[in-house]
């Protein structure tokens, strides 16, 4: 009896013994050959109350099938999947197979790296289930917007340079960065200007057009992407008419006045002393009437220290001293003036000049005078010295 005791007992062991080893055989099997080849995050980093997508890849390197019942994602506190996007029942991944699952995840606004994770069950009897944490990381840190350029003044209706500088301080790639320009009576050229994509620590200079019509808060307005999820900064500067310091300024110098009697004619030059361009110059005069052969003037364009001559030619003065008007425009079209007084009662003065001028023409006919005495001195000398051959003197005066 005893015997048979002992030899049933070691069988018992032995069965016991044998489903143990495979219990931990098949437990090491499902453990070892279904793993986590890949676990991407788009965006990398997350904005506050940013949503992601997480894409994980795993794989059976095994050499036997593999139930897989459900795949999610355990968030954490500041981190959370919604649970309808789980995947209930996934099926048999076979040997050297892949799978490949997407899941959103959303932060709650708290900042700092945390870690959800991802869990597969196993339908498999004895097999455990697969964890995988990961890192998700979440920052504040806006897109940059710097005003690094704008004019001195904003002048009425003219077309404006403004630069902004567009940077990327974050550790992922933003984009879709689009710039748009609002105000009060504000419009741009550009509807909206595109920038596109940044990558980390990577920066770009747009320079926009703008044209102010009133004093107001000039607004730029950034709008951007992180990942799918839409973001704005904006950047806001006040703003008041006035004259640029570098326009075309025009001077009229060096005016002389002349009456020739029927029409007065002023002379001069006219200087571009601005920064830029002065663009359809014209010359003309008011209080008296513009008159042939020289109404007004047409210079055309000068660039900055640009001189040119003009000439104008008037009637009827209303006084002793009429306006030089010089007319132009700037590279956008607007209109400027600049005008001079200029006196003419000086203008008899140079009529008496110009009689004076006369006085050699005068001491000229008097050298013609002079000519005709001497000639009929010499025909009087001629004549005495015929009469004094005739009778003879010429011989007395040869002895």
């Amino acid at each position: 009896m005893k015997s048979k005791f002992l030899i049933y007992s070691l069988l018992l062991c032995i069965l016991v013994l044998g489903a143990g080893t495979s219990a931990v055989s098949a437990d090491d099997t499902a453990t070892g050959q279904v793993s986590v080849t890949s676990l991407t995050i788009d965006p990398e980093v997350l904005m506050p109350g940013d949503t992601a997508i997480v894409t994980a890849v795993i794989k059976n390197s095994g050499t036997t099938s593999v139930s897989i019942g459900r795949v999610l994602i355990m968030g954490v506190n500041e981190i959370y999947s919604p649970e309808d996007k789980a995947y209930n029942s996934v099926g048999m991944l076979g040997p050297g197979d892949e799978m490949t699952f997407t899941f959103p995840i959303t932060s709650r606004g708290a900042t700092g790296t945390f870690y959800p994770m991802l869990y597969l069950d196993f339908l498999d009897s004895g097999l455990t289930s697969l964890k995988y944490t990961f890192a998700v990381q979440v920052d504040d840190t806006q897109l940059s917007v710097a005003l690094i350029d704008q004019p001195d003044a904003f002048g009425e209706s003219r077309n404006e340079e403004v630069t902004l500088r567009i940077g990327n301080p974050r550790a992922n790639t933003l984009n879709g960065i689009e710039i748009s320009v609002s105000g009060n009576g504000v419009s741009s050229k550009q509807t909206a200007y595109f920038v596109g994509k940044l990558e980390p620590d990577e920066y770009v200079d747009a320079e926009l057009t703008v044209i102010v019509d009133q004093p107001t808060d000039l607004s730029f307005d950034v709008t951007y992407r992180n990942g799918q999820n839409l973001h704005s900064n904006s950047v806001e500067i006040p703003v008041e008419l006035g004259e640029r310091k570098i326009r075309a300024e025009l001077v009229l110098n060096n005016l002389e006045v002349k009456n020739s009697g029927s029409y007065y004619t002023v002379t001069g030059d006219v200087n571009n002393a601005g920064l830029e361009d002065a663009k359809s110059i014209t010359v003309t005069t008011e209080h008296a009437t513009p008159s042939e052969p020289m109404k007004s003037y047409v210079v055309g364009s000068l660039e900055p220290d640009g001189l040119a001559e003009f000439e104008v030619t008037f009637t009827n003065p209303q006084s002793d001293t009429v306006t030089l008007v010089a007319d132009y425009k700037d590279s956008d079209g607007n209109l400027y003036q600049e005008s001079v007084e200029v006196n003419i009662g000086s203008a008899s003065v140079q009529m008496q000049n110009s009689a004076n001028t006369a006085q050699p023409a005068r001491s000229g006919g008097n050298d013609m005078a002079g000519t005709i005495i001497a000639v009929l001195a010499v025909i009087a000398v001629a004549g005495c010295a015929a009469y004094a051959w005739k009778k003879g003197l010429l011989k007395d005066l040869r002895r």
